[in-house]
């Protein structure tokens, strides 16, 4: 860490340094249709690191000696000029008018290729190019996941509820694999995970992820998501492919002001009016979310450049809960519960659960910067502070629930039972720096590194500790719980080099990675976790999330190396051919062996393309999964003595796995294959992607183990002092297919009229690996086969998180309309089926085998039926650089199926299912935005 330090001092110290250059190049660049000057154009020199941006005025100073230079000029939007240019030892004025992109798939992309120049056509494998400062224009969402989520059919990411730190970090997915089976970079580097695991019972559980929402929107040029396997090229993680986040670079002030809240009405009564079919008896306003980003940029000398954003959210908690129908209070002789409650002045209404988006508020600021040394060599930096605070509530303690033994003093504190709330205070942080450039006759090298951390503490209020209730005098009601941090040192060297003459172009690359990753947990107060009377007989620690233990607290790290090669070859003008090669050694667990990547495109003709890829990869345990351990105390009677005993998730080290006889994790290997075709027929451009990737060993989190009845394992785990444990495990095989098409058309109208259309969709189908008998091939333990315990290894529930709990298709279909400075957007959305499986109906273990039938409701199984949200924002430029937008996303307010059994709504409380989503469950929203760019 002294030297990375050290390092980003001489860095910094090179941003502020003076340089003289020779006359150049300088002139403006305009839109052709508007004639406005268009900001964070970039300008470049092909074949050399020489280039700059424009500024807020569309203008722009290249400076460089005399001569005959090819200049390269592109903006996300609109096509790329390439032009050959005579710089005069006086300077020379050239101006470009750049037209708006009729086909997307001219984009230039950077991501999964070390080619250079190469666009949506001419790339081996799918890249989809999302142009963030542009989309965040049209819609009502303020982070990346919810953007991407109802951009890229691909992409997936529900916000959780009722599901402890999940519910303050979005977990998400590509392609329907996990949050940790895609790679996320920020400028082409690695970004680190978060520290939370998702152990809750969210569609992700037992994964970590990528916190990408904490990265401002406001700050993201745009996002280029490769779709295909990675892992040789990048290294661990890119097994359902690579998400690079690409920072703005332009000079100049931007920014947008955003507000906006939900309105709309929910079966709130449901389950009362179970009868009376599916009324929308509530109506709601809540959710308020504003927004607001200020990005600025300043040149550094004359071809450097710093920019600068700042971002603060704040986000309203939403609550979509049904009128609890169960007991509320101790039964009293001669009253029922709605009587007593009467007679207190309240209605069921008061014990209300909050079931929706969680609370958060915070915001960040991002930095990203670059200065040329020299001609040839330049140095760089990026990184950013976030912090966010968040508040979501749990499982209402109804007055009829509290132990018998304190309820004269909890109802002290709490005479009507109480809803405890989780808070979350998440720190993300992270600084890249480098150089990179041009030696040894045309060598392009990058050396970096990157330091990110993450920070998640846990806190509880409006809670109390059962077990201190007369054993204090004063029992707490707020707690700090603890926490989990995650940090990552990647430090990289790269070197590339074109050679023109053979063939028609070969690029040869290769490389070296050296990754430290460091994973820690935080135990949390006493009070917290304490069980300060165990004659009480009562559950220890902070109601709804008992704080991290002392046995817990711990910090693990790990290091690998790793390195590449990569070639590109141009065989001829319309046939190219890739291929990489990987191999990486972990200090835990050792090598991954060679994985490789094989990829081709082909030109039937010169807008008709073919293109496939086959590789191998991997993904390594994350420390979260072989470190991450949450255990509580318990007091069992063992010998007529009250022992303490811990119950929860432990470590694959610790003795309770051993006793189970639960093995060392070892890393997910891949294999894929993609098959594609791209096309431009006319102003009609088509992209048909499919796949076909195998995971073996797959991590999962079991479900709890106890001794079963038998007595060896129930003495071995007393003297363990532990009763019901789980744990991380290589326990599965999948297979993933699908398809992904997307299909544009775009025209300009007589008049200044403009016109684009794009349907765009993927359709998944992800299973686990079966047996001839048509079950899951579980890889369990011979322990827990022994003991009746393979249901609690892996249920029909975890096997739906995997098949059927997401959507098994998404279709996006967008229409954008512009005149003059009138401009509109219409989107519609259809979300696939989703299904949840009960764990509990163990007469069926396959999905595929069950009959469902959601008009019996005692059938604890339920599909939900495909949905289609709309969207729609209508745009106006007010003044040069000020546009205001106003619109609603799911403008007619559409929700997924309702719950059909009781059993899943919990008494009425879960309208809407928290274990599965398509979209959420919170209806219309409607908001305004302001952008401005100066």
């Amino acid at each position: 860490m002294r030297q990375f330090y050290r390092f980003s001092m001489i860095l910094a110290l090179l941003f502020s340094s003076v340089y003289t250059f020779a006359q150049g190049l300088k002139g403006s660049i305009k839109d052709s249709k508007t004639g406005q000057g268009i900001p964070g154009v970039s300008i470049s020199v092909q074949g050399r690191t020489t280039g700059t941006v424009s500024d807020g005025n569309g203008n722009y100073v290249l400076k460089l000696q005399a001569g005959s230079y090819m200049i390269k000029v592109s903006a996300v939007g609109y096509q790329v000029i390439t032009e050959n240019v005579q710089i005069e030892a006086s300077g020379t004025n050239k101006n470009f008018s750049l037209v708006e992109s009729i086909s997307s798939l001219e984009e230039v992309v950077v991501t999964g290729t070390r080619s250079e120049g190469r666009t949506k056509i001419d790339t081996p494998v799918p890249v989809d190019v999302i142009p963030l400062s542009q989309v965040t224009n049209n819609v009502g969402q303020v982070d990346i996941n919810q953007i991407l989520t109802f951009v890229a059919p691909s992409f997936q990411s529900s916000r959780q509820a009722i599901s402890d730190g999940t519910d303050h970090v979005d977990p998400a997915q590509l392609r329907g694999l996990g949050p940790d089976q895609v790679l996320v970079l920020v400028n082409g580097k690695r970004r680190h995970q978060s520290s939370l695991v998702n152990v809750n019972g969210t569609v992700n559980r037992g994964t970590v992820g990528t916190d990408m929402n904490a990265i401002p929107a406001t700050a993201v040029d745009k996002i280029e998501i490769l779709r295909d396997g990675a892992a040789a090229q990048y290294g661990s993680d890119a097994i359902a492919g690579v998400i690079n986040i690409v920072l703005k670079k332009q000079t100049g002030l931007s920014g947008n002001l955003s507000a906006g809240e939900y309105v709309t009405s929910y079966a709130k009564n449901y389950a009362v009016n179970f009868s009376n079919g599916l009324p929308k008896d509530v109506s709601v306003q809540d959710g308020f979310t504003g927004q607001l980003g200020l990005n600025y940029g300043i040149k550094l000398g004359d071809k450097g450049f710093l920019n600068i954003t700042g971002e603060y959210v704040s986000r309203g908690r939403t609550n979509r809960t049904g009128t609890y129908t169960g007991q509320v209070y101790p039964t009293v002789t001669g009253q029922t519960d709605d009587q007593i409650i009467a007679s207190k002045g309240l209605t069921r209404d008061a014990f209300d659960m909050r079931i929706g988006n969680s609370e958060v508020k915070g915001g960040g600021i991002v930095v990203n910067g670059a200065l040329p040394i020299n001609d040839n060599i330049e140095a760089y930096i990026f990184g950013g502070y976030n912090n966010k605070k968040g508040n979501a509530a749990g499982f209402y303690r109804y007055p009829n629930g509290v132990p018998a033994a304190v309820r004269t003093g909890v109802f002290a504190l709490y005479p009507n039972g109480f809803l405890p709330e989780i808070t979350s205070d998440v720190t993300d942080l992270s600084i890249a720096a480098g150089v990179r450039g041009k030696i040894a006759k045309n060598w392009n090298f990058d050396l970096s590194n990157v330091y990110g951390k993450n920070i998640f503490d846990y806190g509880v209020q409006n809670s109390i500790n059962y077990s201190q209730v007369g054993s204090v005098s004063t029992p707490q009601t707020s707690f700090d719980a603890g926490g989990n941090t995650f940090s990552q040192n990647t430090t990289n060297f790269d070197m590339s080099r074109k050679y023109g003459d053979i063939l028609e172009g070969l690029n040869v690359a290769f490389g070296a990675e050296y990754r430290v990753d460091q994973f820690g947990t935080r135990a949390g107060e006493e009070a917290s976790y304490k069980n300060y009377n165990t004659s009480l007989g009562v559950a220890a620690g902070a109601q709804v999330f008992p704080g991290f233990l002392p046995s817990n607290a711990g910090t693990h790290s790990r290091s690998n190396v790793g390195v590449y090669t990569d070639l590109e070859l141009d065989v001829t003008k319309k046939w190219v051919v890739s291929g990489a090669l990987r191999l990486e050694n972990y200090s835990d667990f050792g090598s991954t062996g060679l994985k490789y990547k094989v990829a081709t495109r082909y030109k039937l003709l010169d807008k008709l393309a073919i293109r496939g890829a086959v590789s191998t990869g991997f993904r390594a345990p994350s420390l979260q999964q072989q470190y991450y351990s949450k255990t509580n105390t318990l007091f069992q009677t063992i010998n007529g003595v009250q022992t303490p005993v811990e119950s929860g998730t432990f470590p694959n080290s610790s003795q309770p796995a051993k006793i189970f006889g639960i093995p060392e994790l070892k890393a997910e290997s891949s294999q894929s294959y993609s098959i594609g075709a791209t096309a431009e027929l006319g102003k009609l451009e088509v992209t048909v992607d499919a796949y076909q990737i195998d995971i073996k060993d797959r991590i999962i989190l079991t479900n709890n183990f106890t001794a079963n009845g038998n007595a060896t394992i129930a003495a071995q785990l007393a003297q363990a002092g532990a009763t019901t444990v789980n744990f991380f495990t290589n326990a599965i095989d999948t297979r993933s297919r699908g398809l992904e098409a997307v299909v544009a058309y775009a025209t300009r109208l007589p008049q200044g009229h403009s016109l684009k259309f794009t349907l765009a969709g993927a359709f998944i189908d992800n299973e686990v690996i079966k047996g001839s008998d048509g079950k899951p091939v579980i890889k369990a333990t011979p322990t827990l086969i022994e003991t009746g315990q393979l249901g609690n290894y892996f249920n029909r529930e975890d096997q739906s998180r995997i098949e059927v709990a997401s959507p098994k298709s998404k279709i996006t279909g967008t229409v954008n309309y512009k005149f003059g400075k009138f401009g509109a957007m219409l989107r519609a959305v259809r979300f696939g089926e989703v299904v949840y499986l009960d764990p509990t109906m163990l007469n069926s273990t396959s999905f595929v085998a069950n009959a469902f039938n959601n008009n019996n409701k005692e059938t604890l199984d339920q599909t939900f039926s495909p949905k289609i949200t709309t969207d729609l924002t209508l745009n106006y430029q007010v003044a040069k650089g000020i546009n205001l937008a106003v619109g609603a996303n799911n403008i007619f307010d559409v929700y997924q199926d309702i719950h059909t059994h009781s059993g899943n709504m919990s008494a009425g409380r879960f309208v809407y299912s928290r274990r599965v989503q398509q979209f959420g469950f919170n209806g219309r929203y409607v908001f305004a935005r302001l952008n401005f760019n100066f």
